[in-house]
């Protein structure tokens, strides 16, 4: 699945995006007409809390609304509409522009700060910004978090 989320759900997508998922999240005050000429042009599903969208006539298929309030809840709320795999790909894509991460080069290694680099087994690459990711200690607790989402939010079989 691919989304566009509009900036009342910006963490949400954050969160999509760290799971592994393709999600463009738009500049805040982005016009509607705007999100959902995105949506309908890239085929993405536009998550959104804007009861407001639901009234574009061209909205109907592309439109997930949720009603929540905080990231958690929103996680909830999205899983009543859609069966999303919180364990996609974890950290496979850069979470400030979107793009697929790749395996740093070792001049990119470089530039981890010594301590962290010494402790870290994975470091990764963002071709487009140029950011670099690695496997600190918050990275076990989001993969926790997404592990959790998982949990909760899988049919369980009888």
């Amino acid at each position: 699945m691919r989304f566009v989320c509009d900036e009342m759900l910006k963490r949400l997508g954050q969160w999509l995006r760290v799971a592994g998922h393709d999600v463009l999240i738009l500049p805040d005050g982005s016009d509607d007409r705007e999100l959902l000429e995105r949506a309908r042009v890239e085929q993405r599903l536009l998550l959104s809390s804007d009861r407001r969208l639901a009234e574009h006539r061209h909205a109907r298929d592309l439109l997930v609304l949720l009603d929540c309030q905080g990231l958690d809840d929103c996680v909830a709320a999205l899983a009543r509409h859609l069966d999303v795999d919180w364990l996609l790909r974890p950290f496979s894509r850069c979470m400030a522009c979107n793009t697929p991460l790749r395996d740093a080069t070792a001049d990119e290694r470089g530039r981890v700060p010594d301590a962290a680099r010494a402790l870290a087994s994975t470091v990764r690459y963002c071709p487009h910004c140029e950011r670099l990711y690695w496997d600190g200690s918050h990275v076990a607790r989001m993969r926790e978090r997404l592990a959790h989402w998982q949990q909760l939010h899988t049919p369980r079989r009888r």
